[in-house]
């Protein structure tokens, strides 16, 4: 279990308030013809989407600020006596960004306005924070590989690493991506969705949840000059907004499919083979007023499935050494039974055959489980194939509501089961998984909710706070889970457990041959991991100066069982052959591995 309590405090002196983790902020100078600043003029700030607009006045030095904006799109329109109005179009406020548009009045005996429909400055001049920012456009539009995750992006930001995968679906269902930035240790970035902490507690180079595509509005990246807000973080910061609804209704629909007949041969496949790849990832989008200019919603949902051809070839005993008879190996196999105990004067075996009376009975079961061999010889001898599946869907809700110009909040829940399957490569004999993740089912279910809002004391004090939550349920187990194999079904002492999780075959490891049972030490394993946020922070402009106060409570809880034993609870036997060979004589070969799993004499 790992708890964080931070209480951070910001101190800005002779600018504008730093902009919000959650939220933008947007400033800037009203000045006349002659560069002289103009006190007391009115500013409008009008979300173009949600009808919600914040007014401010200029102070002495011509200075205005909003702050706690929700993202989007603002028209500013700046008026006052004897100059004419001024409307600045598409100003796009993001958050986590301080947006400055000056504005100059010109001198007009009459009612005039006079609409600018450029956009305001991208150089970021108010905060000292290195930044990037991925926007909508960027999200849905540039071409980003099979399962669309938005943190591929990541390459286009200075400093950072190529993205890359990271450990098995049923570890990371959600295929989340590592980078690390400027060089500094993967592990250091914190990612939060909407104010929640993400990120994996158990893995911290991952994240826990990754939103659909489509569902990213923005995604913020601070990399150096972190402010105080942005704790956590060595390498980089980011935060993900989720879409928010607003007065007109929009939806969208996506499908991304491809399949094994899109793909080309692969070189070394005979005739025109093409294994079974498929991968189809589609779903939809959905947003609009509740009830207009107060109350929005949006909503998202995407299923990924994947089916694809998992193959590996694996060495099994052929008909004759299922019986004992070792004639044509070539192999020397001695009777454990003779000579002295150090091994040494053992004799050999009539004819090179173990007779059925010495076979171990729970060998002969497990025998009778491993598939025959599809090729010839006795390596590599049998052709294992088998359908390996994925299967996730992701789920976003988010409401916003504006009850009063003063005040504004919002709440989203995300949720995204996934049940994966890994076949075990020796089928009914268990083995090594197919695919070469954790053998069996793998079930999973990843929540994160996020509440918010701000509330403008005064037009010098705002507060905002919000608190979030994100639970990991994570799981794997192999199809014999249900049964203790070992001790019900082959009748061995010790295996197994009084637990449903220590259920199933045992771990058999024979030298020269494919390990059967369940050879995967760290399966099964159940996670339930929480994070728990609360952070409150509180505004004050005095003059030039602004300061900005807040704390930060963070909770990390990791509840997790997993075997780490070399054998776990099912228990694991080791047949290395020496047992079935002379003491100074030739080495052990895979026959007398197969010869001591026969005669059920395992060393370790």
């Amino acid at each position: 279990m790992h708890v964080l309590c931070a209480l951070v405090l910001c101190v800005v002196l002779g600018g504008p308030a730093p902009a919000q983790v959650l939220y933008g902020s947007l400033t800037g100078n009203v000045t006349d013809a002659s560069g002289g600043a103009v006190p007391g003029a009115r500013v409008e700030a009008l979300n173009a989407g949600t009808g919600i607009a914040k007014e401010a006045v200029t102070d002495d030095r011509g200075a205005y600020l909003f702050t706690d904006l929700q993202t989007g799109a603002y028209k500013l329109t700046v008026s006052a006596p004897s100059f004419r109005t001024v409307v600045q179009e598409r100003v796009a406020v993001n958050a986590n960004t301080v947006v400055r548009v000056d504005t100059h009045l010109e001198i007009s005996q009459v009612a005039e306005s006079v609409t600018v429909t450029s956009e305001a400055a991208r150089l970021q001049t108010d905060r000292a924070e290195v930044s990037a920012q991925l926007e909508t456009s960027q999200v849905t539009d540039l071409p980003i590989t099979a399962g669309r995750n938005f943190q591929q992006l990541y390459k286009l930001i200075p400093g950072a690493s190529t993205p890359a995968d990271a450990h098995s679906d049923a570890g990371n269902p959600q295929r989340a991506l590592v980078t690390n930035f400027n060089g500094v240790s993967r592990s250091n970035n914190n990612t939060r969705l909407d104010g929640a902490t993400v990120s994996y507690p158990w893995l911290p180079h991952i994240v826990a949840y990754v939103p659909p595509a489509e569902a990213v509005e923005t995604v913020n990246i601070v990399t150096n000059s972190f402010d105080a807000e942005q704790g956590m973080a060595g390498g980089a910061a980011v935060s993900v907004a989720i879409k928010s609804g607003t007065n007109d209704y929009h939806g969208s629909l996506h499908e991304f499919h491809t399949n094994s007949a899109l793909k080309a041969r692969n070189f070394f496949f005979l005739g025109n083979q093409t294994p079974k790849n498929i991968f189809n990832q589609f779903g939809g989008t959905f947003g609009g007023p509740i009830k207009k200019n107060k109350l929005f919603f949006f909503g998202d949902w995407e299923r990924t499935v994947r089916r694809q051809n998992a193959s590996a070839f694996r060495t099994v005993p052929t008909d004759a050494l299922r019986q004992g008879d070792f004639t044509g190996t070539g192999a020397l196999i001695y009777d454990p039974d003779t000579g002295s105990p150090d091994g040494s004067g053992r004799q050999l075996f009539a004819d090179q055959r173990i007779p059925a009376s010495h076979i171990d009975a729970a060998a002969a079961k497990m025998i009778a489980l491993i598939p025959a061999p599809t090729l010839s010889g006795f390596a590599n001898n049998y052709f294992a194939t088998g359908t390996y599946e994925f299967n996730r869907d992701n789920f976003d809700f988010k409401v916003n509501y504006n009850p009063a110009t003063r005040a504004s909040m919002f709440a989203r829940y995300s949720i995204s089961p996934s049940d994966i399957f890994d076949p075990p490569s020796l089928g009914p004999a268990g083995g090594d998984a197919l695919a070469g993740g954790q053998p069996g089912r793998a079930p999973g279910r990843i929540q994160s909710a996020a509440v918010g809002g701000t509330y403008t004391v005064s037009p010098r004090v705002l507060v905002d706070c919000n608190i979030g939550f994100t639970r990991q349920r994570l799981g794997a187990q192999n199809v014999d889970i249900d049964k203790n194999y070992g001790l019900d079904f082959l009748n061995i002492p010790g295996t197994n457990g009084p637990d449903r999780l220590q259920g199933g075959y045992p771990r058999f490891i024979i030298f020269g041959y494919s390990s059967i049972g369940n050879p995967n030490v760290s399966n099964p394993f159940l996670f339930r991991d929480n994070q728990y946020v609360t952070v409150g922070n509180v505004g004050w402009v005095k003059g030039s100066h602004s300061l900005r106060f807040g704390g930060e409570y963070t909770y990390y809880t990791i509840n997790h069982f997993q075997p780490q034993a070399a054998n776990g609870p099912r228990g694991g036997f080791n047949f290395t052959g020496g047992l079935t060979a002379l003491r100074g004589g030739a080495s052990p070969t895979q026959f007398n591995g197969w010869a001591d799993f026969l005669l059920g004499l395992p060393q370790a």
